[in-house]
């Protein structure tokens, strides 16, 4: 079953979920979408197939211009963890991530939390995520989840767990 919307913004961006043909085009995407951390292909294609469902995908035309990744946590599935939020850089500043996030939570309707990690230097993410917050007047609450130094080796900056939620009506 496919299942499409057109951008609020823009309409020839359309919505959908990902499906396997579209994971070397993702990790392109993500390639050129600085800082996020690029994973192999072989994962975006696995997100894309077997994790479709807790991902989106936009395009114009037959190109992706953005993605989000995420998936139902095994322990709670009424929380959505969001992983990656690729925006190519022309089409930032547009809300177009959080449509595809409210696009997720459209077609998952038991979810009533969001979960990310934020480094705490990547304004774009937490602007996006304080944004979510106030449209639907919610809550917002921060730790550190993985530290720069206990879980990286100091080879990357500690990873801020956010929990946005609960939703109340959507």
């Amino acid at each position: 079953m496919t299942i499409e919307v057109y951008s609020k913004k823009d309409n020839k961006i359309k919505i959908t979920f990902p499906t396997k043909k579209n994971g070397s085009a993702v990790a392109r995407l993500i390639e050129r979408c600085p800082p996020l951390d690029l994973n192999s292909t072989y994962h975006y294609l696995i997100q894309s197939h077997y994790f479709n469902r807790t991902c989106s995908v936009a395009f114009e035309g037959e190109k992706v211009v953005a993605f989000v990744s995420g998936f139902i946590k095994p322990v709670n599935e009424n929380c959505l963890f969001i992983w990656q939020v690729a925006i190519d850089e022309s089409y930032r500043g547009k809300s177009l991530g959080i449509e595809l996030i409210e696009f997720l939570l459209d077609q998952n309707k038991d979810v009533n939390i969001i979960e990310t990690t934020i480094t705490k230097n990547n304004i774009a993410s937490r602007r996006m995520f304080q944004k979510i917050v106030k449209k639907y007047e919610t809550t917002m609450s921060e730790e550190t989840l993985f530290d720069k130094k206990e879980d990286f080796s100091s080879e990357h900056d500690s990873e801020m767990l956010i929990t946005i939620g609960p939703f109340k009506e959507r």
